[in-house]
């Protein structure tokens, strides 16, 4: 033919039919980073309060960036006095406690992260590790939300 006088395209060798040892290397490091990252091996930042002891409400201590961190089960949304999420549902303070005991039974152990707003009043916050405490959760970690950059110009 006149548009293809050298014949390339039967000197081309045939696509390969299926993956190389790389690209399946390089499929099982993605999937052993997502399981990584997913799992409880990744600490949760945040400040431990302390809701073992009866009676007692320990408070964090300053240090290093790693000594506030630990495995979080679950992570608590704290946006307002009234407004809390969990496990994907809205709930109010008094709402919120069969659904923590619910899941403390069936995760006996479990650490809970609160996001808290600056909304949260700090009794609203110490109401809910007071009930944390109660219903059977190991600690508490309490992780505050940054301040956006509209805020801080206000």
């Amino acid at each position: 033919m006149i548009t293809r006088p050298l014949e390339l395209e039967s000197r081309m060798s045939p696509p390969p039919r299926d993956l190389d040892f790389v690209a399946w290397v390089n499929v099982g490091v993605i999937v052993l980073f997502f399981s990584l990252f997913g799992s409880s091996f990744v600490l949760a930042p945040g400040l431990p309060v302390g809701v073992g002891e009866p009676g007692t409400l320990v408070l964090p201590s300053v240090g290093t960036a790693s000594q506030g961190a630990g495995a979080a089960s679950v992570v608590v949304s704290y946006r307002s006095d009234r407004i809390i999420l969990f496990e994907g549902g809205m709930y109010s303070l008094s709402e919120l406690r069969k659904h923590m005991e619910g899941y403390v039974k069936n995760h006996p152990g479990a650490v809970m992260l609160v996001r808290a707003d600056r909304q949260v009043s700090v009794q609203a916050f110490a109401d809910l590790c007071e009930m944390a405490k109660s219903v059977g959760f190991a600690n508490v970690l309490l992780a505050a939300e940054p301040q956006s950059a509209q805020e801080q110009t206000k």
